[in-house]
């Protein structure tokens, strides 16, 4: 008994004498996680910086430019944009756009891309274009655009006698003249080649009168795109 009692006297003084294990210090690794997010972060805003800086020069549109009109590299004006996120036409491309036509309906300050405009003649074969003089009386108040939509119709020469013959339902106007004489405007319609006689025999008596459609309204004959 006494030798059971004289040995756990001993393991307990030698428990008592026993330094405690240290505590393993995580501060140096938490340290270092962060300075590890910090270097990540300011590595990603500088890449957001790199990539927002990333700009070229690209063409759009310096006035509105009408369906089916031609355009010169003076319609087109440079802008400053990101590299990345849209389709455009890089300002150095300018001459290629001389001489083409729009395929649509372009709004001043519009980004230029490749499928807005084509080359080649505007008059299918089955078409022709008509030069028409029309003052203030034979036109909508307001002056008709490229692009324009019309109905032509035929008056009388003398008011009262009869009512206006409607000639063609829709036609496209193809060109609009840049200044005028006096009230009258000068505009070139696309007609069927088989109406041309009737619509010329009409104009050079001074008897065509057009109303201008809604711009959705679908012309009997349109521009061709080659």
């Amino acid at each position: 008994m006494a030798t059971s009692t004289s040995s756990r006297s001993s393991s307990v003084a030698a428990a008592r004498g026993r330094l405690p294990a240290p505590v393993r210090d995580r501060r140096p690794a938490l340290a270092a996680l962060a300075l590890l997010l910090v270097i990540g972060g300011a590595l990603i805003s500088a890449l957001v910086v790199y990539r927002s800086g990333d700009r070229v020069d690209v063409l759009v549109a310096n006035r509105e430019i009408a369906l089916g009109e031609q355009v010169q590299e003076s319609d087109f004006r440079t802008a400053r944009v990101a590299a990345e996120g849209a389709a455009y036409v890089e300002a150095t491309a300018v001459s290629n756009f001389a001489g083409t036509r729009a395929t649509g309906s372009i709004p001043e300050g519009t980004l230029i891309n490749r499928n807005m405009f084509f080359a080649g003649s505007v008059v299918p074969t089955n078409g022709a274009l008509i030069g028409v003089v029309l003052s203030a009386a034979q036109r909508p108040v307001t002056s008709l655009r490229q692009g324009d939509v019309v109905s032509v119709f035929s008056v009388p020469a003398e008011t009262g006698t009869a009512t206006a013959t409607l000639l063609l339902p829709a036609v496209r106007v193809a060109e609009v003249s840049r200044s005028s004489d006096g009230d009258g405007q000068g505009v070139s319609l696309l007609v069927p080649a088989d109406r041309a006689e009737i619509l010329v025999a009409a104009t050079t008596t001074g008897q065509v009168s057009v109303a201008r459609l809604a711009p959705e309204t679908v012309p009997v004959l349109d521009f061709v795109q080659e």
